[in-house]
């Protein structure tokens, strides 16, 4: 996972934009909308944007004279230092809400919590397993479509990677 980051890859729409709102929309469903709860989702969405904005930082994105099958352009993100210590502060963000919400966590469960989110980010299928708590979805959600939206400040031609091609609104009925 550190070296990944720390080497130019195509960014695709799934990773960028599917795979977010996919924990969105886990965290809206898992989630109790209790008192309690939403002082939580309140305080974890600003720790989340914060890391977003972190990992976005390091980045850098070249373009390339290719396209993909859509016809989008392919760009190539290397996310860089801050984004590897922003995944770990997601990880310590999810054992300290687990703490505070009186779990007791030993050694042997935060190792196996850790090696799990390294499974998920290494193999995308791993991302779509349920089983997460709701803070662990909207943290992972929040600071994703930060991490992103703060890429596309920096690197506004970034979205065409991302957009729905006129061939994808006509294959799926939009007539546009």
């Amino acid at each position: 996972m550190c070296s990944k980051a720390l080497k130019f890859e195509k960014i695709s729409r799934l990773e960028a934009v599917t795979l977010p709102f996919y924990a969105l929309l886990m965290f809206l469903l898992s989630v109790t909308w209790d008192a309690q709860n939403i002082l939580a989702m309140v305080v974890l969405l600003l720790l989340s944007v914060g890391i977003g904005w972190y990992q976005a930082i390091g980045a850098q994105v070249k373009d390339t004279d290719k396209f993909d099958r859509h016809g989008r352009p392919v760009k190539l993100l290397k996310k860089g230092r801050p984004y590897i210590i922003g995944w770990f502060l997601v990880f310590l963000v999810g054992i300290a809400v687990e703490i505070l919400a009186g779990d007791s966590l030993g050694t042997h469960e935060i190792l196996s919590e850790l090696g799990d989110e390294i499974e998920r980010d290494l193999f995308i299928f791993k991302f779509f397993s349920g089983g997460h708590a709701w803070y662990l979805w909207e943290t992972t959600a929040l600071s994703n479509l930060a991490f992103i939206y703060f890429l596309e400040q920096r690197f506004p031609n970034l979205r065409d990677a991302f957009k729905k091609t006129k061939s994808q609104k006509l294959k799926r009925g939009h007539n546009k």
